[in-house]
């Protein structure tokens, strides 16, 4: 049984105010209380429908989305992070399978494996094998095989993450986890999510 009250789900956001409101309170129906948003000055009213959706939202200092991230799970005082992006790719109702291997002892860090149920048109045939090749050669670099290491879908132990060495601004910083977990020996567990 999933302790939801022991998560925080984390939302990089920057301009997502068409799909973000849905995405927290899709969270908040299936438990998930502690709501996050980390925005990057949009401009499209994105904090204003976080904010009325229910969820804390802080202007980000910096920019890209690894610095909101670190500058995210600086904020957060809960044992376990969800990480998730904004934009209703990713479907909250699956959270809790992200979560488990966490509350169980069983990771430190868990990737949502996006191949596992990729929905038509999700993703372009091209990002697809670009997806594949990066994957590829991370498991022949690292010797471990983490299907997805480009999800945006994650969850992890807030305390593990504070041993990790991350630079990455923008979207490198999913990249730049798998690697450091590697390289921590952080126990990684991959699951099947759907992305739409």
């Amino acid at each position: 049984m999933v302790d939801r009250a022991e998560v925080c789900v984390l939302i990089p956001t920057y301009n997502e105010a068409a799909a973000v409101g849905d995405v927290i309170e899709r969270f908040r129906a299936v438990g998930y209380e502690n709501i996050l948003v980390i925005d990057g000055g949009s401009t499209d009213g994105t904090q204003d429908v976080a904010a009325d959706a229910g969820a804390r939202v802080v202007q980000q200092s910096g920019e890209g989305k690894g610095q909101a991230v670190r500058e995210g799970v600086g904020l957060v005082e809960t044992p376990y992070v969800l990480l998730v992006d904004g934009d209703a790719t990713y479907r909250p109702e699956q959270a809790d399978r992200l979560v488990e291997p966490l509350q169980r002892g069983d990771a430190g860090h868990v990737i949502g494996d996006r191949f596992a149920d990729m929905q038509p048109g999700a993703m372009t045939r091209l990002n697809q094998l670009g997806n594949g090749l990066i994957n590829r050669v991370f498991s022949a670099v690292h010797g471990q095989d983490l299907q997805d290491i480009l999800s945006g879908y994650r969850a992890f132990e807030t305390n593990s993450f504070h041993k990790l060495s991350l630079s990455a601004d923008g979207f490198g910083i999913e990249t730049e986890m798998a690697v450091e977990c590697v390289r921590h020996d952080i126990e990684t567990s991959v699951v099947p999510v759907t992305y739409e």
